[in-house]
C-alpha cells in the first residue's frame, strides 16, 4: 500500500530496490512481498530496478527466486564481482530487456567510455581458473563468524534497550540506540576513540533514523570486531 501510494504522489519513472541483505538494515525481501512488488510495477507500467551486489553472500536459510526470475522483463537486474572477488575490482554487469540495452549503452560511454580493459582481462583469467565457487564459500564463512561475534560482543558491550537486526547474509548490521540517543552527535567522539561507523540518518530521506548506525562487520578480524565494539559500547553508556 506505500509503495502503491508513493507511485500515486511522486510519480517515478521506475521502482529501485536492494531487496538481499539491503544496505544499510540487512533485511531481505520475501517471497510475498517481491510478487506483490512486481504486481504493483506492472499495474503502472514502472521496470523495477534490483541492485543485488549482496545476494551471494547468503550465511544462512534458502535462497529468495530473484526479482528477475519472478518478474522477467518488468525487472532490470544489476550485480557486481566488487563484492564478491575484491572490492577494487570495479566490475558489474546487469540483465535486461534487450531493447533497453542499447540506451544503457549509450548512458556507460557517456560516463566513462568503457570498464578498464586491465580489469576484466585479470577477472576473465581468474574465473577460468574454477575457483569461484570455493572462493564465495570461504567469504561467506568467513563473515557468518564476524557477524555472529559481532552481535555477540553489542550484547555484551552496549547498554539494555539497544535493538540489533541479525542479517542472513551480506555485510552491514543495523543498529538502534535505546532512548532516541543521536547517534550523529555521538560519531565524532567514536573517531577519538578510534572506532567508526556510518550514522542512520542520511539513509532517511524524508527524515528520521536519528538513533540509528550502520556497522560493517567484513573488515575486521574477529579480535578487532570485538574491541571495537567494546569501546564504542563504552562511548554510547557515557553519554546516555
Amino acid at each position: 500500500d506505500e509503495v502503491e501510494a508513493a507511485i500515486k504522489k511522486c510519480h517515478p519513472k521506475f521502482i529501485y530496490v536492494i531487496p538481499n541483505f539491503q544496505n544499510p538494515s540487512g533485511v531481505t525481501m520475501s517471497l510475498k512481498r517481491r510478487l506483490q512488488l512486481i504486481e504493483v510495477a506492472n499495474k503502472y507500467s514502472l521496470p523495477i530496478v534490483d541492485d543485488n551486489p549482496y545476494g551471494e553472500l547468503r550465511f544462512e536459510g534458502e535462497p529468495v527466486p530473484s526479482l528477475r526470475a519472478l518478474g522477467g522483463d518488468t525487472v532490470i537486474s544489476l550485480m557486481t564481482f566488487s563484492k564478491i572477488v575484491t572490492p577494487g575490482l570495479r566490475i558489474a554487469w546487469l540483465v535486461a530487456p534487450e531493447g533497453m540495452m542499447p540506451i544503457f549503452e549509450r548512458v556507460k560511454q557517456c560516463c566513462d567510455l568503457h570498464t578498464s580493459t586491465y580489469g576484466q582481462v585479470v577477472l576473465l583469467e581468474y574465473l577460468k581458473m574454477g575457483k569461484m565457487d570455493q572462493h564465495i564459500d570461504k567469504i561467506r564463512r568467513t563473515y557468518a563468524a564476524r557477524r555472529d561475534i559481532m552481535v555477540q560482543a553489542l550484547a555484551e558491550y552496549f547498554p539494555a534497550g539497544t535493538k540489533v537486526i541479525k542479517p542472513k547474509g551480506g555485510l552491514f548490521l543495523w543498529l538502534t540506540l535505546p532512548n532516541g540517543m543521536s547517534a550523529k552527535d555521538l560519531l565524532m567522539k567514536a573517531i577519538a576513540g578510534k572506532v567508526a561507523y556510518v550514522y542512520g540518518s542520511p539513509f532517511f530521506p524524508n527524515g528520521g533514523g536519528e538513533d540509528t548506525m550502520r556497522l560493517n562487520f567484513s573488515t575486521a578480524p574477529e579480535q578487532e570486531i570485538v574491541e571495537g565494539i567494546k569501546r564504542l559500547g563504552r562511548i554510547v553508556k557515557e553519554n546516555m
